[in-house]
């Protein structure tokens, strides 16, 4: 093993050790403990049938998502904001970044799905099960209650998380591209589809060294997660147009649009 191997495998031990105390606290937790419990009595909704992911990446506007329609759709963080969004009425859309909590994003992005998209079910983290300015959706919220064990997915790690726990039997994801932070960097191209994140603009050296070992970790857990499902037989497929990821099954099943 040579020595970044073993930097990699050492970030592996401490980040999984760190998880695991953060775990036992939610798990022993009377409050979560219930909530849990009521989430994983919930019969999987996926079996026999599939899902399709749509993250957020520039490429997907190169990308014709009219076909889902009818299709298990879900969504992520910004996502709402794609044209198709209310045609293809999106069974499930996430939030699990901090961001949320803190009023960068405010919770009414809920309220404005849930108006374009009535039945979409909102995942968000068990541990916000307890914040009351999520009480007004709850009807709404299925609390995210397992994690697959690789912790620098970010949204992406969640959505494979839940279609993986319900049994969804084929798991396709578009929209990944993995290269936003070197436009983040340069400045040359949108992170996006919709564009750039405000609150992600005029970063200094000093955070852009922390997103570079971040989107290192990402990348290594990302092949990971392709080594879990190829183990257990769970079937995977980046439908993306493009983009870096070359550790998934690849196909190209969605129109190319001329823009």
């Amino acid at each position: 093993m040579n020595f970044w191997a073993l930097m990699i495998k050492k970030d592996d031990m401490i980040i999984s050790c760190v998880e695991r105390i953060r775990s036992i606290i939610i798990n022993f937790s009377p409050s979560f403990f219930w909530r849990k419990r009521q989430m994983r009595n919930i019969t999987p909704v996926g079996v026999g049938k599939d899902i399709y992911i749509i993250l957020n990446a520039p490429s997907l506007k190169t990308q014709d998502l009219s076909v889902l329609k009818g299709k298990e759709t879900m969504f992520v963080n910004r996502g709402f904001m794609h044209p198709m969004y209310k045609d293809l009425q999106p069974a499930y859309h996430v939030f699990v970044d901090t961001k949320m909590l803190k009023g960068i994003w405010p919770v009414s992005w809920i309220g404005d799905i849930l108006q374009m998209s009535p039945n979409t079910k909102i995942l968000l983290p068990l541990s916000w099960s307890n914040i009351k300015f999520f009480k007004p959706y709850e009807k709404s919220i299925y609390w995210l209650n397992w994690n697959l064990p690789f912790y620098n997915l970010g949204v992406s790690g969640s959505c494979f998380s839940f279609a993986i726990q319900q049994k969804f039997e084929h798991i396709y994801f578009t929209g990944f591209d993995a290269t936003g932070i070197g436009h983040e960097m340069i400045k040359t191209a949108d992170s996006h589809f919709y564009g750039n994140d405000k609150e992600l603009e005029n970063k200094p050296t000093a955070q852009f060294a922390i997103d570079l070992l971040m989107h290192s970790r990402h990348l290594h857990d990302l092949n990971r997660l392709a080594l879990y499902c190829k183990n257990h037989k769970i079937q995977i497929t980046n439908i993306t147009n493009g983009g870096l990821l070359d550790m998934f099954p690849k196909e190209n099943i969605l129109p190319i649009l001329d823009v």
